[in-house]
């Protein structure tokens, strides 16, 4: 079997084809295609999903090709849209390309980032006897506004004796210097101020271990500052929904690092960019809430009988109806000038912080006030979570789901201070016991926007009455498995209020790292 593997160098100056037929011949028959050219746009999220995956998409016009990023290799064509600014995996017509795209990239679209105009001509080298060994591929890439980049890809190499007398020919023929395959694919991205893997929704960021609280804060604060503002554009324009949540998850984490970590920055800073983060959370919720609703339209309407099923979809359309219209207003707010400068202001006291005024907490170590911070907070998880029990009150839940939240966070917030097998340990933990509280409280967020929007019907109408009868029978189907999740509560915390956990939690925030023994008997022992 061939072993599919890649390898690319640069065309040195004044490399002539002539000489590097002329190295291989002695071991080879060379069979030169014509020359191709084509000029290609490269596509993928915002967030790099396709690359992540190992994956390079571009297309020609409406042919779309799926290449493995390691080899350059073709993994799938298909015809699929036209990409103008930008498109999603539905838009393709079925088949495995578009299941391989809906699979990677979910509800994400997917954007032009870079055109590149490619010649190059394949050169088969075959034995004696006629077996095909390898392919060689001179190719040519320009990216759109940048230089011509010369390389020679070296494909479907059979055996490591051809490998070893091609490389020789190379050699002979003056090719030492190797490369990336998709170069002016990198190049290209480059240019348009993008490279590969810089975005992420995941909250990552390397502080140093001599940080000050306020050091660390700043930086903190800064990056979630620049996921706004990377993301605000997709917002506006509403290109996907993710935009919108990666946006607001940034909005929300600056706003609990605000109420997390007190004493770092001048109480009035703190207060006044609560309120102004706040109302920016405010603004975007309504929008956020109706995506969240609208994702969930095929799993709804699966859950009514046939029969009720069009009055969903009424209600479905009325949604839709709304969340242009928010949508609208939303725009208007995020917009404005007031906004731009309000996080203007952000941005110029967080890189001015040295010179704000001092506070309690400034220039405390970073990893002292981490540890005093996130102790504090498991507490309160455990110290809460211990009452959780089948009959919890909605608002409980949702308080304690609040609390852990904060704590994953701070976690989050802080990471790099510490060992990151143990906190990746703290997380998948904490993430299991958030999961189960998210679901139970989505599930009575979703009941009472039903109730309310119910309740508001009118009266009369065919309409109205089969959208009320359809919604009745979703909050019945809803509460049914809000209850049913009821009876996960105890089992869900008692695998997050254990020995080992608490054991990890003491072991790397307890600020004397001594840990007493672990009981259940009361809510706060041993812990921290």
């Amino acid at each position: 079997m061939p072993q599919h593997r890649t390898d690319s160098w640069q065309i040195p100056d004044g490399f002539l084809l002539e000489t590097l037929l002329g190295a291989l011949s002695e071991a080879f028959t060379c069979e030169c295609a014509p020359v191709q050219t084509a000029t290609v746009v490269y596509a993928d999220s915002f967030d790099w999903r396709l690359y992540r995956r190992g994956y390079l998409l571009h297309c020609q016009d409406r042919c779309w090709t799926l290449h493995c990023r390691d080899t350059g290799e073709k993994t799938l064509e298909q015809d699929g849209p036209i990409l103008q600014e930008n498109c999603f995996a539905r838009d393709f017509p079925s088949g495995r390309l578009q299941e391989v795209l809906e699979s990677v990239l979910g509800c994400r679209c997917l954007f032009p980032l870079t055109s590149v105009s490619v010649e190059k001509r394949t050169v088969c080298l075959h034995t004696q006897g006629e077996t095909p060994v390898a392919r060689l591929v001179l190719e040519t890439q320009q990216p759109v506004g940048g230089p011509k980049y010369q390389l020679i890809r070296l494909l479907d190499v059979c055996g490591d004796s051809a490998a070893a007398l091609v490389r020789h020919g190379l050699t002979a023929a003056g090719v030492h210097r190797q490369v990336s395959p998709h170069i002016g694919f990198i190049e290209g991205c480059r240019l348009n101020g993008r490279q590969p893997l810089d975005y992420s929704s995941k909250f990552v960021l390397a502080l140093e271990g001599h940080s000050t609280a306020r050091g660390a804060m700043t930086r903190i604060y800064l990056k979630l500052l620049e996921s706004i503002e990377r993301n605000l554009p997709g917002v506006l324009a509403d290109w996907d929904r993710e935009f919108l949540h990666d946006m607001r998850v940034a909005i929300r984490r600056t706003r609990s690092g605000l109420s997390l970590v007190k004493k770092v920055l001048p109480d009035e800073v703190t207060k006044r960019f609560r309120m102004i983060f706040r109302s920016l959370g405010s603004i975007t919720g309504p929008v956020r809430d109706l995506d969240v609703y609208l994702q969930r339209q095929n799993a709804y309407v699966q859950r009514l009988a046939p029969a009720l099923q069009p009055g969903l979809l009424l209600f479905f359309a009325d949604l839709a109806d709304r969340r242009r219209a928010e949508h609208a207003e939303m725009v208007k707010r995020l917009g404005a000038a007031s906004t731009r400068n309000q996080l203007d202001a952000w941005r110029h006291t967080l890189q001015s912080s040295a010179a704000q005024p001092p506070a309690p907490s400034a220039d405390r170590p970073a990893v002292e006030e981490a540890g005093r911070i996130i102790c504090r907070h498991f507490k309160r998880v455990v110290r809460d979570g211990r009452f959780l029990h089948a009959e919890t009150p909605d608002a409980a839940v949702h308080r304690l789901r609040i609390q852990a939240k904060k704590l994953r966070y701070a976690i989050e917030f802080f990471h790099s201070l510490y060992p990151q097998q143990d906190i990746e340990f703290l997380l998948r933990h904490l993430k299991r016991l958030q999961d189960v509280l998210g679901d139970f409280n989505d599930l009575a967020v979703q009941q009472k926007m039903l109730r309310d929007t119910r309740e508001r019907l009118p009266v009369a109408g065919q309409r109205h009455l089969e959208q009320a009868v359809a919604l009745d029978a979703l909050i019945q189907s809803l509460r049914e498995e809000q209850q049913k999740l009821r009876s996960h509560f105890v089992a869900a915390f008692a695998r997050f209020d254990d020995s080992a956990v608490a054991e990890v939690f003491a072991a790397l925030f307890q600020e004397n790292r001594s840990m007493p023994e672990y009981s259940r008997s009361g809510p706060e022992e041993g812990i921290c």
